[in-house]
């Protein structure tokens, strides 16, 4: 075994056991310290109060615009738990007030907001509620949903288990899903004369958003009533509960919203019923979408918070995608919006979630869609635009109100992670892959078809092993080494075709820099030479290259699949926490450019492995110029370092990991590749020239077999088969006829022929 061989495994053996003992050595001396148990989840008001104080700046503003509307929110002060309805507001109140000249509407009674609340964040059986629900009577919103399935993003690092909120509350906008209405009969004539300001007091909204619903309890006083919703996976009726919200219009539309919600389902249904009592109606309403999704990974993620379309193109759904800074530097009167395409659904998304908006049943046409426009909002703008929030409002057709014929209008709410199971009943699979930067064809499709449940089969497998020795779940580290294996594997014959073509290009570097000194002066004829020599060895140029080619789509959706694929968040391997962020091996004592906050090791040892890579194996500088190019690479390999220093640790495992076998697959590749190697040295001591590696001093071609004899050693005797020698020998011939320059050297070898030693067995000119 040679010294580079034994170095090789000295050094895997080397990081294998330091990766396995590294953890147990930063327990002992401080840098990360043993896991403690995850604390209680604070309760909503406490965190409601500390988001408001940690906002600085934006929470006087935010408190400013809450009193600024107190006309609409504030309750009365003359009965407890009670406030006026819209109609009532802004009148005078107290004993020295004059009596109105009509009776006073009925108050709106208030209800404690711990029963306006539905599902659970604390069920996690398998067929219970995935979400927990929390509503406001002003707008009839949803202020907080929160999951039971997953919890929130980690803090500096630390495993501190706390409910994911995919909706949150902002108290300087209205909460989602509430809605408006137009403030007048659009119907209505127009009165001669009429005045801009009239016509535009008629195109004002009516703004329920801001209004105080009233809480409808059924027939046994239950704001939370049994209820029965429709799971979008299986068409199946299951068990679940509502809440419904009531009021009425300033234009005399009686506006019923109920939510339901039921067990094992990814979202909630909101039901819209218009009912116009006394007379018939034509409305517009505007529907707020979701908004308050978490940034995944501020510090090292390069995906925020997007906003989505999903547009109904020709029988299938398209989602258009958006980021928050093209959203937040949108002007007004071009802003980012959906107007042309039906919409199938429309919503927001960081890496792993998605929360949207979706109508049912879901259109097949312009002629049954809901909506008249879409159009997309930012709002608690920052410096960094695309750390904006955002949302949308959807604006409904004109809708038409008989009396004692309400309109219906229903929809589903999705939140939860973005898989192909969680998305397929909502027909919203594109949002299962990334949709940025698509340049390779079939990149997605590989993510979403192959990469990805192959990953998933992999963590199966692993999950069968450890059951076997008493554990209970699997490990998305070894998940991801098998994968990496499995598609290395795979792709072995391309990859060995590569290190072939490499291997025969160093054995003719010699003969190149000859043609490169001798021609140097002549370009076109260096090229004719160049190539000659290619096609005379049967080399391709191209060999190494139409490889890597066809293996880039396999290997940019497999990065795809790795990070995006939501069961990687929180997912433990070694010193790891989390394998869809930075390793975060420590944290430096303080912030260094770029880097930030933590070191992270395997960007490191890809850089490591990918220079020993280079040492190994790179063919020999022939000319200054590659020797710089040579450098350039090594310094590029650094440069890259730092740049995927933030990626996903699972990212890293998977290139440590390729870049091993692709070691060993080079070091394997001469016992695999001998003969092949052999008949390269031979042709080139056949012709009198440098023979590489395997030839002997004299150039007469001695190599690993001994001399060149037998039936491919190149005396020929005749009436034996040809060996595979003369059979590539013959191939060449035939394909390098029509070669100019091949002509030329048989001229040339003729040449030597005819003034040759008599007294050499192989009828070659005797070296001087």
């Amino acid at each position: 075994m040679s010294n580079e061989k034994r170095r090789l495994i000295l050094f895997a053996i080397l990081v294998f056991l330091w990766m396995i003992s590294v953890q147990y050595i930063t327990q002992f001396f401080g840098p990360n310290p043993p896991k403690k148990a995850p604390a209680p989840p604070a309760a909503a008001g406490a965190d409601d109060a500390a988001r408001k104080s940690a906002d600085g700046k934006a929470a006087p503003a935010e408190l400013a615009k809450e009193k600024s509307q107190g006309a609409a929110t504030a309750p009365s002060t003359d009965k407890p738990g009670e406030i006026k309805a819209a109609g009532d507001q802004g009148k005078p109140a107290g004993p020295d007030a004059k009596p109105a000249a009509k009776p006073a509407e009925p108050t709106v009674k208030i209800e404690p907001e711990d029963e306006l609340v539905l599902g659970s964040e604390t069920d996690t059986s398998p067929n219970g509620y995935r979400l927990r629900a929390q509503f406001s009577q002003i707008g009839a919103g949803v202020e907080r949903l929160t999951s039971s399935r997953y919890d929130a993003e980690y803090k500096d690092g630390r495993a501190i288990k706390r409910p994911l909120r995919l909706i949150n509350r902002d108290v300087s906008w209205p909460n989602s899903f509430t809605l408006t209405l137009n403030a007048a009969d659009i119907d209505a004539p127009i009165p001669p004369g009429a005045d801009e300001l009239a016509l535009a007091a008629r195109q004002t909204e009516d703004w329920l958003d801001r209004e105080t619903w009233e809480v409808v309890r059924d027939e046994q006083e239950r704001i939370r009533r049994p209820a029965t919703i429709t799971n979008p996976a299986t068409g199946k009726p299951v068990e679940g509960e509502a809440i419904v919200f009531r009021t009425k219009a300033r234009n005399g539309v009686v506006v019923t919203k109920t939510y339901r919600m039921g067990k094992d389902i990814d979202g909630l249904e909101v039901e819209l019923k218009f009912d116009s009592p006394d007379k018939g109606r034509k409305i517009v309403y505007n529907l707020r979408g979701p908004h308050g999704i978490p940034i995944e990974g501020e510090w090292y993620t390069s995906t925020f918070i997007d906003l989505y379309f999903g547009q109904l193109w020709q029988d299938r759904i398209k989602a258009e995608t958006y980021t928050a800074q093209d959203v937040a530097k949108a002007s007004p009167d071009r802003p980012v919006d959906n107007s042309a395409m039906p919409l199938a659904y429309a919503g927001i998304e960081n890496q792993y979630f998605a929360t949207f908006l979706s109508p049912v049943p879901m259109p097949r046409g312009q002629e049954d869609r809901w909506d008249n426009r879409t159009v997309a909002e930012a709002h608690r703008r920052e410096d960094a635009m695309h750390k904006s929030d955002v949302d949308f409002v959807m604006t409904s057709k004109p809708v038409s109100v008989a009396p004692g014929h309400p309109v219906v209008h229903t929809y589903r709410i999705f939140a939860g992670p973005k898989t192909l199971e969680a998305l397929r009943p909502y027909n919203a699979e594109d949002l299962a892959t990334l949709r940025k930067g698509q340049w390779i064809p079939g990149v997605p499709q590989i993510a979403r078809y192959v990469i990805t449940p192959t990953l998933d089969m992999m963590y199966r497998l692993t999950e069968r092993v450890s059951r076997m020795f008493g554990g209970k779940e699997g490990n998305y580290g070894i998940a991801i080494i098998l994968l990496t294996v499995l598609v290395r594997a795979g792709m072995f014959p391309l990859g060995r075709k590569q290190a072939l073509a490499a291997q025969k290009m160093q054995l003719l570097q010699p003969m190149l820099k000859e043609i490169q000194e001798k021609h140097k002066e002549d370009k076109e004829r260096l090229t004719k030479e160049t190539f000659a020599l290619y096609k005379r060895y049967g080399v391709n140029p191209m060999g190494g290259c139409l490889p890597a080619l066809i293996q880039l789509p396999i290997f940019v959706g497999l990065w795809q699949a790795i990070n995006t694929h939501t069961p990687l968040r929180h997912a433990t391997f070694l010193w790891i926490r989390d394998l869809a962020a930075p390793d975060m091996l420590f944290r430096f004592p303080g912030e260094v450019p770029w880097l930030g906050h933590w070191f992270n090791l395997l960007p490191l040892l890809v850089v490591s492995l990918m220079l020993v890579q280079t040492q190994l194996f790179a063919p020999p500088a022939t000319t200054p110029e590659a020797e710089q190019s040579q450098k350039v690479m090594k310094v590029m390999m650094v440069v890259m370092g730092v740049m995927f220093y933030k990626v996903p640790s699972g990212l890293g495992i998977y290139f440590i990991t390729s870049s091993m076998w692709a070691i060993g697959e080079r070091l394997l590749l001469p016992k695999v590749t001998h003969t092949d190697l052999t008949e390269v040295n031979e042709e080139a001591a056949e012709d009198g020239r440098p023979s590489g590696p395997s030839g002997g001093p004299d150039g007469e071609g001695r190599g690993p077999r001994g001399g060149g004899k037998g039936p491919s050693g190149g005396n020929g005797s005749s009436g034996k088969r040809q060996g595979r020698f003369a059979q590539f020998v013959e191939r060449v011939l035939e394909e390098a006829q029509k070669d100019s320059t091949y002509r030329k050297l048989e001229e040339e070898r003729e040449a030597r022929k005819r003034g040759r030693d008599k007294g050499d067995p192989r009828g070659r000119p005797r070296r001087r």
